[in-house]
């Protein structure tokens, strides 16, 4: 039994273990575990977790093989960026931290963010996450938008349009919104560099 089997699961469905361990219960550390070979899931935890995703437990454990129904798009390397700064996610030596692999069709349409603090941690993005991007510089309500405001500091939160009012709300309580105005975007004091499409955490 592989790890690995799982990590295909988050990966095709865009999830996080942290989401997978509030639905079904699982502790994180059970988890963690299990990714360092120090111990294995027990049967109710895999049923569990293959109820989840809906595969069976035949698939956790024997993995992904060729015809069982469950693919994945090539994975590509994407840059990881630190900073955004001049209103694009300009890659310099200064701000890239390295690669991720990511299933996408254009490596140039996409970047990663690593998270700092936990403005966001209610929807599973905690310090250290890293979270991809795709650029775009407009947003429908809802969506989690990387956005830079005032100029050169780049903050991720859930877009929020009310009139000419934009509110860029956090997923944590001890945090207050971000108010501001369709002028401060014309204006180029905020710019939206990019929509959320996934959460990776490192245990």
């Amino acid at each position: 039994m592989s790890y690995r089997n799982f990590e295909h699961l988050l990966k095709i469905n865009q999830t996080t273990v942290y989401r997978v361990a509030k639905s079904t219960g699982i502790s994180a550390s059970t988890f963690s575990d299990w990714k360092s070979g120090r111990s294995v899931p027990k049967a109710d935890k895999l049923m569990r977790i293959a109820e989840h995703f809906g595969v069976s437990l035949e698939y956790l454990l024997d993995g992904a093989k060729t015809g069982s129904g469950i693919s994945s798009k090539r994975e590509k390397r994407i840059p990881i960026i630190g900073e955004i700064r001049a209103g694009t996610p300009i890659i310099t030596n200064e701000t890239l931290l390295g690669y991720e692999p990511a299933d996408v069709e254009d490596t140039d349409d996409y970047f990663y963010l690593k998270v700092l603090g936990d403005s966001m941690k209610n929807i599973g993005m905690v310090n250290g996450s890293l979270v991809l991007f795709r650029k775009q510089q407009y947003a429908e309500d809802g969506d989690i938008v990387a956005c830079l405001v005032g100029g050169d500091s780049a903050t991720v939160k859930r877009f929020h349009r009310s009139h000419k009012n934009i509110y860029l709300l956090p997923e944590n309580e001890d945090y207050e919104p971000i108010h501001l105005t369709t002028d401060d975007f014309e204006s180029g004091e905020a710019r939206i560099l990019g929509i959320a499409r996934e959460v990776k955490i490192k245990l």
